[in-house]
């Protein structure tokens, strides 16, 4: 996320996970003096993430930062191959590599350059496009927030939009919310809905739907929207391009060309120095460098997505998927921040209850360090 951006989910929901629950942001902001609400307030980037770095200084200290290269299977063991030239083996992996190797980019804009097209995901400073033409596609939070920051930051952006229009979510009510609202609409870390806060409370159930509602409801339950505190710095400060749909890209005249039809039949030529698609994430097994061939192999998949038991383990016995890579069994709860703590707890509750004498990890020496792409780190 760059610089200047807000966490969409609300403070309340905000929270990392913690056996005992009592390290929440509440109490980090309580302790630093730093103003925090359950509702109704953004939480910026920078103070989750001081909260985020206390938390983990003082709950898991012996944090080991280096990059996992390559992951095989050994018999009953894990063999990870450190970026160090270290060589690790367990019997158990727990992959929590987040929205990591899941940007996703349209193929209609395969074709240009990095010069000239990124994703919203690589980028932590948008002050170096200022005083240039961006054009950024999507109509989700990344994109709206993105598209408000770089025209604040000096920036000449257009936002291409497919729908209609935008769409955007209620703020908080004057007044609070009656007895029958909060009956008939509880709230949840997702929102507030009788089915939102099912996909927070039971997690575990989502999994007995039929494969097809699953995977619909994963992708589809709250689609692109932004934030009610976002609406004011986009809607009448930048132009926002609704109903355009990009057929395709290309490079002219060192910049971005794009092809784009509109409702009418209508098609017209865009051009800009750079290109931002805030077009989301899709977890895909093979976008996994860090994992062997031959591993790869073993994990059963549906399109793409591991099949997994209800403690997240794939088919290969002490391998563990979790975020988006479990939203097609879990729900949609898996592609933010509150479902980490169901997560959390299920897998340490299945690791607990199998754990043998000899699965603590053992480091061994490395006799073949091949070199292939760094991954992310792996937990």
């Amino acid at each position: 996320m760059p610089k200047g951006m807000f966490l969409k989910s609300e403070g309340f929901a905000s929270n990392l996970s913690d056996p005992d629950g009592r390290h929440t942001l509440r109490q980090y902001c309580a302790t630093m003096g730093i103003p925090y609400a359950d509702t109704a307030k953004p939480v910026p980037l920078d103070v989750f993430t001081q909260y985020a770095m206390t938390f983990q200084r003082t709950l898991a200290p012996d944090i080991e930062e280096v990059m996992v290269k390559r992951i095989e299977r050994v018999g009953n063991w894990f063999e990870l191959y450190l970026e160090n030239g270290e060589k690790l083996r367990a019997n158990r992996v727990v992959l929590a590599t987040g929205l990591e190797h899941a940007s996703h980019i349209p193929a209609e804009l395969a074709k240009l350059s990095p010069e000239l097209l990124s994703h919203v995901s690589a980028h932590h400073d948008l002050s170096t496009f200022e005083g240039k033409n961006v054009i950024v596609i999507g109509g989700g939070q990344s994109a709206l927030e993105t598209a408000a920051l770089l025209s604040e930051g000096g920036a000449d952006v257009r936002l291409l939009v497919r729908a209609p229009a935008l769409a955007w979510n209620s703020g908080p009510k004057e007044g609070g919310r009656s007895l029958y609202e909060r009956l008939r609409h509880p709230s949840s870390g997702l929102g507030c809905g009788l089915q939102l806060r099912a996909y927070c409370s039971a997690p575990s159930l989502f999994r007995h739907l039929p494969r097809a509602v699953r995977f619909e409801r994963f992708k589809n339950v709250l689609g692109p929207a932004g934030g009610w505190w976002l609406k004011g710095r986009v809607n009448g400060q930048l132009p926002v391009l609704s109903d355009h749909v990009v057929l395709n890209a290309e490079a002219r005249d060192a910049k971005a060309l794009l092809h784009v039809s509109l409702r009418d039949g209508q098609v017209l030529r865009l051009h800009t120095e750079h290109v931002i698609a805030a077009t989301g994430y899709r977890f895909g097994l093979d976008r996994l460098p860090f994992l062997s061939p031959e591993l790869k192999s073993k994990v059963r998949t549906v399109a793409q997505a591991p099949v997994l038991s209800r403690n997240f383990e794939c088919s290969v016995p002490g391998l563990y998927f979790t975020g988006v890579a479990s939203g097609v069994y879990f729900g949609p709860v898996m592609r933010f921040l509150v479902g980490a703590d169901y997560t959390a707890r299920r897998i340490c509750h299945h690791l607990a209850a199998g754990r043998l004498k000899n699965e603590s990890p053992q480091r061994v020496g490395v006799t073949d360090s091949t070199e292939v792409r760094t991954a992310s780190q792996v937990g």
